[in-house]
């Protein structure tokens, strides 16, 4: 395997933090991997909820009818690395927007407020969630981690990025490896 079909191997995978990881912004964290090269590597917290957030904060040229209907939606905290940044994780089951890049057929990521229109219009994908920030890794360093047990790498599944409760998300990821949580450990044995 080339070293660029090792790096595709990761995108659009989870990762899932394991119990010492070391860094408190990525405590029990479930990353998706959005983008993976030998340049490095760039994913979006999913798990970590940050409040709600007013459309019209967002949406500076939206119609205010349109806004109204939908006034405010949870918010997540994506990661460190540009906080202020809007990122739409989604489901693919909608038109394509000016800025989406997809993650997998799985997953799509789109930075462009046309995603929230179409939501205050009751269209856009079924399923996302709104994220502020990502996490950022430079060449080497998250296959560095992973080698170093901080990260477990497990299928990339919908109905667990959507349809469990962030609170529950870290426990739903780890259980999809049939790992039971209470057993991990960040000590790696060497065989």
């Amino acid at each position: 395997m080339t070293a660029d079909k090792k790096s595709e191997y990761l995108i659009g995978q989870l990762l899932i933090a394991m119990p010492d990881i070391g860094d408190p912004r990525f405590a029990k964290s479930v990353i998706l991997l959005c983008f993976h090269s030998e340049e490095g590597a760039m994913g979006v917290v999913l798990n970590k909820p940050a409040g709600k957030v007013k459309i019209s904060d967002i949406m500076q040229n939206a119609e205010k009818d349109a806004i109204e209907e939908f006034d405010t939606i949870p918010i997540h905290f994506g990661g460190p690395v540009e906080q202020y940044r809007a990122i739409f994780v989604h489901s693919c089951d909608c038109d394509e927007y000016s800025s989406t890049k997809f993650v997998s057929e799985k997953f799509g990521l789109t930075t462009t407020p046309d995603i929230l229109e179409d939501f205050s219009r009751g269209k856009g994908p079924k399923c996302s969630k709104l994220l502020l920030g990502y996490a950022g890794w430079s060449p080497g360093q998250l296959e560095d981690e992973i080698q170093k047990n901080a990260w477990l790498v497990c299928e990339s599944d919908p109905e667990i990025v959507f349809g469990t409760g962030s609170v529950e998300l870290w426990n739903a990821a780890v259980k999809s490896l049939g790992i039971s949580p209470s057993m991990l450990s960040s000590v790696g044995g060497r065989a």
